[in-house]
């Protein structure tokens, strides 16, 4: 045989040998049987392959803590910011013309009602007194001089009318003096505290000068301005808190409520009486008012409790039965210090006090008891 013969031969057997082990055959990935009825198993389809994937794993619940609260009584204020006023004040004036001899008592002193305050020289209207009393004697023997004889028919009744006239004139006069000299010592209309002296001793006074200015402040008034919408609530005989701006707080019963707003500000005055019997309390202090006008239930809460949502409105984030966040508008009845009494929440609340600015509402949260929180 051809030696070319036999070099064919061999070649084709080993490519034989080759196709049948499967060496050249397609290599596909391994898949996964489509199920019996699927649209992947139906004849003249080819099968889409299926690739298994890792499973998602659900995001863990954010740890909050949180604090129960229960609701209580509290009453809804009025604020309202003013200053203190005098109950009453005057000037003892002169009433006639005169020097000062006398001035007893200092600025600052206290006075009863009736206490003599000041005293003007009355020697000179002491004389003109005892002159007038005598012209009175006069008169008197001259209308009885002229009565006499008019009944006896020596004088004209016009000479008796005319003498009754001049009598009835001096005693005028007298009576004048004597008021005069009753107006040289002035003594306190009421009981106060002697302000200022306008005079001093030696000085000599026309009708009309100041001489001392007498201060009642006992009580002392707290006068405010309320806005239109908020004077309706308040009543003559409500009592109200008051806050000194030196820190020292009061109780006070309004007094009066006016009718009339003032044209300017469109508010109404209202006063407040504080007893001050030790005249501790200063007018022209300012302070401030709160004057409890209703009652509802109230939350106490940290100012480290509340928040923002999404909107830039302060409030609170609280834990539901279902464990989810609610956010609740904060309606602040009043505040302090130590914080604010919320009011317009459900009368138990579970309260966010630690994590609230890392959920919003609707989240699940997982809370955790905080024991260590004050509200």
């Amino acid at each position: 045989m051809n030696r070319s013969y036999l070099y064919a031969l061999i070649v084709a057997l080993v490519i034989a040998g080759w196709l049948g082990s499967g060496l050249l055959g397609d290599e596909k990935p391994h898949q996964v049987a489509p199920a019996a009825g699927s649209a992947e198993a139906k004849p003249g389809k080819a099968a889409t392959p299926v690739t298994a994937k890792p499973a998602v794993k659900a995001p863990e619940a954010v740890a909050v803590r949180v604090k129960t609260l229960v609701a209580e009584r509290q009453s809804k204020d009025i604020v309202a910011r003013g200053r203190t006023a005098e109950l009453r004040m005057v000037d003892l004036r002169a009433e006639i013309p005169g020097r000062i001899i006398d001035l007893p008592l200092a600025e600052g002193a206290r006075v009863r009602k009736g206490d003599v305050v000041a005293r003007l020289d009355k020697r000179e209207r002491e004389a003109q007194v005892a002159e007038t009393r005598a012209l009175v004697k006069q008169r008197e023997l001259e209308h009885a001089a002229a009565k006499q004889l008019f009944e006896k028919g020596f004088r004209a009744e016009t000479k008796v009318l005319e003498a009754a006239a001049l009598l009835e004139s001096a005693r005028s006069s007298l009576s004048r003096m004597e008021v005069q000299i009753d107006n040289t010592v002035l003594r306190a209309p009421f009981d106060g505290v002697i302000e200022k002296r306008h005079a001093e001793l030696g000085a000599y006074l026309k009708d009309g000068d100041p001489i001392v200015r007498i201060v009642d402040r006992d009580p002392v008034l707290i006068v405010v301005q309320v806005s239109e919408r908020e004077v309706g609530a308040i009543k003559v005989g409500n009592v109200g808190r008051v806050r000194i701006i030196t820190g020292e707080e009061v109780e006070g019963q309004v007094r009066y409520v006016a009718t009339v707003a003032e044209p300017t500000t469109r508010t109404f005055r209202v006063e407040l009486e504080v007893a001050n019997k030790d005249g501790w309390l200063r007018a022209g202090v300012t302070a401030e008012v709160r004057l409890a006008v209703s009652w509802e239930l109230a939350h106490f809460i940290s100012p480290a409790m509340l928040t923002l949502n999404d909107q830039g409105v302060v409030g609170l984030k609280l834990v539901n039965a279902e464990g989810k966040v609610e956010f609740h508008r904060a309606h602040i009845l009043s505040d302090g210090p130590g914080g604010a009494w919320i009011g317009g929440l459900p009368e138990k609340i579970t309260v966010i006090t630690v994590g609230q600015e890392y959920v919003r509402h609707g989240d699940a949260v997982r809370t955790v008891p905080d024991h260590g929180s004050k509200s």
